[in-house]
């Protein structure tokens, strides 16, 4: 948060339990916040209690999970190589 006429920021950091990871919302206070929380619900699983459209903002509707999440599958991509060149 920023406030202009003084030129402070302010940061809200809170712990989240991972068996319930809920906060309130911020938006009724700081509306600038529905974007972020949004990212923050999308990839972290973080549920913002009273947000207005709480839905995915990075990710498909149909992705299973938040990818940066401690207890997330990282998934394997294979690494393609090219063929060894006998040329020199």
């Amino acid at each position: 948060m920023l406030d202009p006429t003084t030129r402070t920021r302010a940061r809200v950091r809170c712990q989240v339990p991972a068996d319930d990871p809920t906060v309130p919302t911020l938006f009724r206070v700081h509306p600038g916040t529905e974007a972020l929380e949004r990212e923050a619900f999308d990839l972290f699983g973080i549920v913002f209690d009273g947000h207005p459209d709480l839905t995915r903002i990075l990710l498909p509707e149909d992705w299973e999970g938040h990818p940066l999440r401690r207890d997330a599958d990282p998934g394997r991509i294979p690494v393609q190589f090219k063929a060894a060149s006998n040329s020199r």
